[in-house]
This record gives C-alpha cells, structure tokens and sequence, in this order.
C-alpha cells in the first residue's frame, strides 16, 4: 500500500523519528480540509448577505413603524375633522330650528316681530360657543415632506380648514340672531336642568304597555329635588296637577312657544307669575305616573308639540342613559 513517511529529527540530538501515513489518510486529511474551507467560505458569505438583508429588515421596520405612527397620528387627525364636521351639522340644524333658514323664519311662523336692535343677553351670545382649533398632530421632529401619507394630511387639512369656517360662519349667524333680544330671549335654547336623557322626542316602548307609542317630549333623569330651570322668558299659564304628569308647568314664551313641564316633586311658581331665563321653577320628582325621579320636557310651538332637543344649544352638557 502506498503511504508516506515523516521523518522527525530533533536538532542536535539523535534518535530521528519516522511515521509513516497511508496515502489514503492524506487524500482524506486534505479533502477533510478542502470541505472546511468551502464550507468556511459559504458560511461568510452567508453571513455577509445576512447583514445585507438584516440592515434592509431593519429599514423596513423602521419604515413600518413610521407608517404606524403615521397611521396614529392620521386617525386622530381624522377624529378633530369628524368632531369639526359633527359640529357644524350640529349647529346647522339648532338654526334651522332656531331660524328656519330653509323654510321661512320662525318669527314669521309665530307672528312676532323681532327687536333688531336689541343687545344680547350673556346668557345667549354665541361667543360662548367654542369650536376647537384644528392642531396638527405632526412631530416638530418629523419633515412633512417625507411623510409617507402626506396627500391624505393636505386633504385633511384642507377639509378641516372649509369645516371650521363653516363653524364660524354659523357662529356668526348665530352672534347676529342673538341681537334679536325680543326673539331669542323667547326660545327655549338652554337645557332646563342638569341630568342624562333616559327617552327622547318620538316613537319608543311605552315603560308601562310594552306597546309603541309616541314620546310627546324628552324625558331627563336627576336625582330627585335637582332644580328646574326656565329655558327661556315667559310668563306661568299653569301650575298644578296634570293627569298622568303630576306637578306639571305650563309656560307662555310669546312667539307661539310654550314649554311644559311634567313629574316634578314641587311647582314653585304660579300662573301669571313673569319668569326670566335661569329662574328656579320646580324641582325633579316623580309625580304622577313615573318610573322614577326624571323631568318630562315638552316644547310646543304654535299649538305643536316639537323635538325640544332641535331647540337646546347646550345639548351636549346632558348625557345620554345607557338604558
């Protein structure tokens, strides 16, 4: 059999060494090291493309987590725009109610004349309604030009811009109706307490048949003795006791407006007493057939009954029952 021989001869001394080794052991040895440095040299370059596609995973995430936080920031702007909107149809609709924009004006349709030179009361000036500014939810930080979604934030924005102006120029209705002292001091624009709606204005279940029925006014719970307010000047037609709502108020506002009030626990005015806007005129009970402690509120105009809550600028001051 082939084989090699080794010779190991120490320096300066005797006594050389021989080993001998099969060729096959060679042929193995240098295919053995041959393997490994293929296998050394893929495993660089592996490990070269890894770092290539872990720098290009990285810039991906960082992307994605810069589309997210472009996302979050896109969602909340996307809620101001709702709000802004909800706004403006909000008050679209109480100067509807309140004006009757679209079909001829709501002193037309009582017969009373407004005062055009009337200040406005503080109670009822529109400075009071406040619409919140659209702010950009966008990093100091962050260049808007390299945003990923930057169409879509120029498109809010540009919706957001229309919507508020809309909301001033309501506002600014809203400012000069108010100088109609005569005619705004007369409308039940103001919640006549402090409560949560458990029924509104229309069809519902009545709590006693289980049968459909129409709600004629707008039910607002309270803790029993909460204070009742006039929504509006008038004067007292009736205080007493009503079939059905107990302790119930009747008041005159003057333009074909009358409001009601229906279960309280105390009536604390009498007919032909001259009431002002904000004046204490009962208190929440449970008078008559109830359910529990809550105010039935009714607005009638011109002999009508109406969605009283088309007349309160400061709805959104009573929560809403989960019930």
């Amino acid at each position: 059999m082939r084989h090699y021989t080794i010779v190991i001869a120490p320096e300066g001394k005797s006594g050389s060494k021989l080993y001998e080794v099969s060729y096959r052991l060679v042929f193995a040895l240098k295919f053995a090291a041959l393997v490994i440095l293929l296998l050394s040299g893929y495993v660089f370059a592996d490990y070269i493309q890894m770092r290539s596609l872990r720098t290009v995973y990285l810039e991906a995430l960082q992307e994605e987590r810069m589309m997210k936080g472009e996302a979050r920031i896109l969602m909340t702007s996307l809620d101001e725009v709702k709000a802004s909107l909800r706004k403006v149809r909000e008050y679209s609709g109480k100067l509807m109610a309140i004006a009757n924009l679209q079909a001829g004006s709501l002193v037309k349709n009582a017969g009373v004349a407004a005062n055009q030179n009337g200040s406005a009361s503080g109670s009822n000036s529109a400075a009071g309604i406040q619409i919140p500014a659209f702010k950009s939810s966008i990093p100091d930080n962050v260049s808007f030009d390299r945003l990923i979604f930057k169409p879509v934030f120029a498109r809010l924005d540009s919706i957001t811009f229309s919507s508020q102006n809309g909301v001033y120029e309501i506002q600014q209705v809203i400012s000069r109706l108010s100088r109609q002292t005569t005619l705004l001091a007369s409308i039940p624009s103001l919640a006549p307490l402090d409560g949560w709606i458990t029924s509104a204005f229309g069809k519902r279940t009545s709590p006693f048949t289980g049968e459909p029925a129409i709600h004629k006014g707008l039910d607002v719970a309270a803790p029993t003795g909460t204070p009742i307010f006039a929504p509006a000047d008038g004067v007292v037609l009736f205080a007493g006791q009503r079939t059905g709502f107990g302790n119930y108020i009747l008041i005159a506002h003057g333009t074909g407006i009358t409001t009601g009030y229906g279960h309280n626990a105390h009536n604390l005015v009498s007919a032909g007493q001259v009431l002002h806007r904000g004046d204490q005129v009962a208190t929440v009970g449970q008078s008559g057939r109830a359910t529990g402690p809550h105010l039935h509120y009714e607005v009638i105009l011109n002999g009508r009954t109406v969605d009283p809550a088309k007349f309160i600028l400061n709805i959104d001051q009573l929560g809403v029952s989960a019930h």
